[in-house]
């Protein structure tokens, strides 16, 4: 179980290194093996580690010769076999992560279908100015998010968001009636107004602060 957060902001300036360090903070009960932190134009991003794969070299975040940097929540069960598909990659890492900036790479957003695993994955591409979010197919590992006029965030847990105050700690009354009766929430909203979560098997675009695709 790892944790990983991130801030795009609207206007192109550089996210609040101080909200960034919250959010690591709020994580850290996720991950005690490593901390790892990216900040590249608008977009900030961080990552709390317990290390199960590559104990050695797979500390987060990963880059590859594009620009294209990502920090996960993942275990890819088939990433020696991605390693061994992906001829002419000199990989930094034995990491069953790193396999995926390279998919993305040579697929697009559709790097997503040659993954096998649990995951949430973010990834920011500074050549196209865009940030992807995905999350594996039967919504394993969680993925949360809010979005405002100024700035989009995400987070492993939506208390990493409250706690760095972007989103408002204000309960949305029927999610929060569904979770006392369920013990969980369905559907992309949370009990929190403001947080919504990725869906099972989504893959998300943010440009400039914003959603701008979702398949």
């Amino acid at each position: 179980m790892c944790g990983i957060a991130g801030v795009m902001t609207a206007d192109g300036s550089p996210p609040d290194q101080v909200v960034l360090e919250g959010m690591a903070e709020a994580l850290g009960h996720r991950g005690p093996d490593g901390r790892g932190r990216y900040l590249a134009g608008n977009v900030g991003m961080v990552q709390r580690r317990l290390a199960i794969i590559d104990l050695e070299t797979g500390d987060q975040p990963f880059f590859e010769p594009g620009g294209a940097a990502l920090v996960a929540n993942a275990e890819i069960y088939n990433y020696v076999e991605l390693r061994e598909a992906l001829h002419g990659v000199n990989f930094a890492t034995t990491s069953d992560c790193e396999p995926a900036l390279y998919l993305y790479r040579r697929h697009g957003l559709d790097f997503v279908a040659h993954l096998r695993g649990m995951y949430a994955i973010a990834l920011h591409d500074p050549q196209a100015g865009r940030l992807v979010l995905a999350r594996d197919p039967f919504g394993i590992k969680p993925l949360y998010y809010t979005e405002s006029a100024s700035r989009f965030a995400f987070a492993s847990e939506p208390q990493a968001l409250l706690k760095a105050d972007l989103a408002a700690r204000a309960l949305r009354t029927e999610s929060r009636d569904e979770l006392f009766q369920l013990q969980f929430t369905c559907g992309r909203r949370t009990a929190f107004k403001g947080i919504q979560r990725l869906l099972p098997g989504e893959t998300i675009v943010v440009e400039r602060g914003h959603v701008v695709k979702r398949r």
